[in-house]
């Protein structure tokens, strides 16, 4: 039998709670990374909201939330563009540029201006998120110490998917348009901390020399794996960014308020961030393909919850709790296996696409607004329950 005192640490290093082995560095990367997606987080659960102020209606709000996440995909991608030792700068630069563009929307009137602010910072987040990710494994030098370093960032990091919807209902009543210009204010808090990676807390780890190979899209899917990871994200994802897109206005109509609806988000994302708590303790895991299974299961599940919250608004919040659980199991085991059944060379572009993969299904949003301004939200939620079924049962047959 192990010792407790032994497993206990290793058990801290896998969620990354092992304090004293992670770095100066590492904690100036997690500090401004968490009030980078803390306002990727706001931005993805607000817009919604954001789009009622300027009158939009369903469809309009779904081509406003595949611009951002959209955007964010196509910067994700391009980040495999830039050099390691370039992406200090790049957030050095991206980042006040978020922090001015956010509060435009207390004076812009049009939905040409919205459409065009979202699109803006949807790319900037992209590249913010996207580089504060690759230095995450950069503060050490070790290989064994990043690993617990990276295993920090996620955690700390991944708090901000709860903190920032629950602090969004919270303060709701400021206004929504206001709230961007408040929380506008941690873009510019971040970039000290960025800045001070310099001396004695200078990124210590930067891609080595000759890794100038790159690898196909289409040789990616050679891994049966990666396949595994790719269906899954298309699977979870459409009612994942449904209930973001459009869970509020849907609640509204059946009752719900606003602040409540920012609460469940929350809510939902309490099961996201648990659910990755417990992969990194199981991990490493040798056969993903059960939990993405399960992963897909329970996507399917919240979206013929989805589907039956005209019946009762009880289903409504059954699918907000569930529907998170896939992300934190899909993101996590996703992201290994681009890390870890690819050469070295070819780890960016397996990484990059999968990071893109996760946001493609926003395109669709668009779509479901229009199919709900036409025939309904509950013959809409059913015909997308279709095709994650669909999408489910290709994922059992890859």
């Amino acid at each position: 039998m192990g010792k407790p005192g032994v497993n206990q640490g290793r058990s801290l290093r896998k969620v990354g709670l092992d304090f004293g082995l992670i770095s100066g560095a590492e904690w100036l990367i997690i500090v401004a990374a968490f009030l980078g997606r803390y306002l990727l987080q706001f931005y993805q659960t607000s817009i919604w909201n954001l789009a009622e102020s300027f009158g939009m209606n369903s469809f309009e709000v779904g081509i406003g939330f595949a611009l951002f996440t959209v955007a964010f995909a196509i910067a994700a991608f391009l980040m495999r563009e830039f050099k390691p030792s370039q992406l200090k700068t790049v957030e050095l630069i991206s980042l006040p540029l978020l922090g001015i563009t956010m509060p435009l929307y207390i004076v812009i009137h049009g939905y040409a201006e919205a459409y065009t602010l979202m699109t803006i910072d949807g790319f900037l987040s992209g590249i913010i998120m996207d580089s504060f990710m690759t230095m995450a494994g950069m503060a050490s030098v070790e290989q064994w110490k990043r690993q617990v370093e990276q295993a920090a960032f996620s955690f700390w990091v991944a708090l901000a998917l709860i903190v920032a919807p629950f602090t969004t209902g919270y303060l709701l009543g400021l206004g929504i348009r206001e709230l961007f210009l408040i929380f506008a204010v941690m873009a510019f808090i971040a970039i000290p901390f960025v800045a001070a990676l310099r001396g004695r807390y200078a990124l210590k780890y930067m891609e080595a020399k000759g890794h100038s190979g790159r690898a196909s899209i289409r040789s990616l899917f050679r891994s049966r794996e990666y396949k595994w990871a790719v269906v899954a994200a298309f699977t979870y994802t459409i009612p994942f960014f449904i209930i973001m897109s459009f869970g509020g206005i849907y609640g509204e109509m059946l009752g719900l308020s606003a602040s409540t609806t920012f609460y469940l988000l929350a809510a939902m994302f309490v099961g996201d961030v648990v659910t990755r708590l417990i992969i990194r303790l199981k991990s490493p895991i040798q056969n993903r393909r059960p939990y993405l299974v399960f992963a897909v299961t329970i996507a399917l599940v919240a979206a013929v919850f989805l589907a039956l919250s005209s019946v009762s608004v009880i289903f409504l919040v059954l699918a907000f709790l569930v529907a998170g659980i896939p992300d934190g199991i899909s993101w996590t085991l996703g992201l290994q296996i681009a890390n870890t059944v690819f050469k070295p060379e070819e780890i960016a572009t397996s990484t990059s696409f999968f990071s893109s993969s996760m946001m493609i299904m926003s395109a669709l949003m668009p779509l479901v607004g229009y199919m709900a301004s036409i025939i309904g939200f509950t013959v809409t939620f059913w015909a997308f329950a279709a095709i994650t079924g669909v999408l489910f049962v290709i994922e059992l047959l890859i």
